[in-house]
C-alpha cells in the first residue's frame, strides 16, 4: 500500500485538501475485504494528482504488488476514449457527426439510420446492449453487427437511451473509411502520444507483453482468490471495451480532459462533454444515489451528472474480474480515478464516498458500511 501526497505549488490551496486523510481512511476500509485483490487510485486537484494510491497484488499470491504503473483492462472506459477521438476528428473536418451511418457498416430497422453522433451517445434505439450475449459466445463480430437489422427497435431511432456495446462499435469502420488509419492505430497515434499516455495500449495480448500486469479475480461471492486469463471477446469491438490503462495513464487522461495537460483543445472537450442523451435509466439504476445526483446524460463517450450544483464528467467500466472509474469534475480541475483487478463491491462505492468528503455532505462512511458486515 502507498499514500503519496503531492506538494502542491499553492501552499495556501493545501488548506482545502484536509479531507485526503479521511479519503485514505475509506480507502483501507474498501482494501480490508478480500475480494479486492488489487486496487490503484488517485485523486487531482486543481489539475494535479494529490494523492496516488496502490493496494495488493497483480496477481492473487504472486508476490507483485500493485504499482501506478501495473496495467489494467479500462473495459468501457475505453468509450471516453473513442467518443472523444471522434470530437478530435470532428474538429479537424475529417468527419462530420451528424452524418448517418452507412448502411454498409450497420443497417437497423426503423425509418432512418442513426448518425454518427446518435451511435456514440446510444441513442440507436435498440434494446440495452443488444447481442452483447452472441459476442461474449463468440461470434464474429462482422456476423453480430449483421444481426442487428433484425432486432425490433424499442424507441425510434433517436428517441431514447439504451446503452450499446456491438452498435457502439460500428463507429471504427467509420473512423478507417475518413482516416485511412485502423481504430487501434489512429487510437495510438492521435490520443495516446498526443495526450502523452506512458504505456496505454488495445486488447490482451498488448496487455500481458507489459512488465506489470494485472490478472482479473472472478466471482462476486468467491471465498478464495484465483487468477484468471485477461483475453476477451470484448476485444473484438477495441473501442467499446478494448483500452489497457495504468494508473498514470488515467491521471494523465484525465488531466488532459480538466485542461490542466495539453493535447485536447476546449472546443473537443466541450463536445465530448455535451449533454446529448437524457438517461433516465441510468438515473434510475443509480438507486440510493438518487439523493445526491439529480439528473444523468450521455455525451460523446462520456457520461455526465449533476450532483447537486456540481456539473460530474464520469465513465466506469466492467470486464469480468476488472474495474475502472474516472470521475471529474471540469470546472473545479478534479478527478478521481480507479482501477482494480477483482470482482467486488467495495471498489464501486469510493467515488460517492470522496464526494461526499470532498464537497462536506458527509465522512463518506455511509456507502462503505454495508461491507463491514458481509
Amino acid at each position: 500500500m502507498s499514500f503519496v501526497p503531492t506538494v502542491v505549488a499553492d501552499d495556501a490551496a493545501t488548506t482545502s485538501f484536509d479531507y485526503l486523510e479521511q479519503v485514505e481512511a475509506q480507502f483501507a476500509r474498501a482494501v480490508a475485504d478480500n475480494r479486492v485483490v488489487g486496487l490503484a487510485a488517485a485523486i487531482i486537484e486543481n489539475g494535479e494528482p494529490v494523492l496516488i494510491y496502490t493496494h495488493g497484488e497483480a496477481s492473487a499470491g504472486s508476490g507483485q504488488s500493485v504499482t501506478p504503473e501495473t496495467m489494467f483492462r479500462a473495459a468501457s472506459v475505453s468509450k471516453t476514449f473513442t467518443g472523444t477521438l471522434m470530437a478530435l476528428l470532428e474538429a479537424e473536418g475529417q468527419v462530420d457527426l451528424g452524418d448517418p451511418v452507412p448502411d454498409s457498416v450497420m443497417s437497423l430497422q426503423g425509418a432512418r439510420a442513426p448518425t454518427i453522433e446518435e451511435v456514440l451517445s446510444h441513442r440507436t434505439g435498440l434494446p440495452p446492449n443488444a447481442y452483447d450475449n452472441i459476442l461474449e459466445a463468440g461470434r464474429d463480430i462482422d456476423d453480430v453487427r449483421d444481426r442487428l437489422a433484425g432486432v425490433d427497435l424499442i424507441c425510434p431511432v433517436g428517441s431514447c437511451y439504451t446503452y450499446q456495446n456491438v452498435a457502439f462499435a460500428s463507429v471504427e469502420e467509420i473512423m478507417e473509411r475518413a482516416t485511412g488509419q485502423s481504430y487501434d492505430s489512429l487510437v495510438d497515434t492521435s490520443l495516446f502520444e498526443r495526450v502523452g499516455l506512458p504505456s496505454a495500449s488495445i486488447g490482451s495480448g498488448a496487455l500481458q507483453s507489459e512488465a506489470s500486469w494485472a490478472a482479473p479475480h472472478r466471482g462476486w461471492r468467491r471465498v478464495g482468490n484465483r487468477a484468471g486469463s485477461p483475453q476477451t471477446h470484448y476485444d473484438n469491438v477495441p473501442s467499446a471495451a478494448g483500452v489497457n490503462l495504468s494508473l498514470m495513464d488515467m491521471i494523465a487522461w484525465a488531466q488532459a480532459h480538466l485542461g490542466s495537460r495539453p493535447g485536447l483543445s476546449e472546443a473537443v472537450r466541450d463536445r465530448a462533454h455535451a449533454r446529448l442523451t437524457e438517461t433516465r435509466r441510468e438515473t434510475r439504476r443509480l438507486g440510493e444515489l438518487s439523493d445526491r445526483v439529480s439528473d444523468t446524460w450521455y455525451g460523446l463517450g462520456w457520461r455526465i451528472y449533476d450532483w447537486g450544483d456540481r456539473t460530474l464528467v464520469l465513465h466506469s467500466g466492467y470486464l469480468s474480474g476488472y474495474g475502472a472509474q474516472i470521475v471529474m469534475e471540469p470546472e473545479t480541475g478534479f478527478a478521481f480515478v480507479a482501477l482494480w483487478n477483482s470482482d467486488n463491491r467495495p471498489a464501486w462505492w469510493l467515488w460517492p464516498a470522496v464526494m461526499d468528503l470532498r464537497t462536506g455532505q458527509s465522512d463518506g462512511s455511509r456507502w462503505l458500511d454495508r461491507f463491514d458486515e458481509d
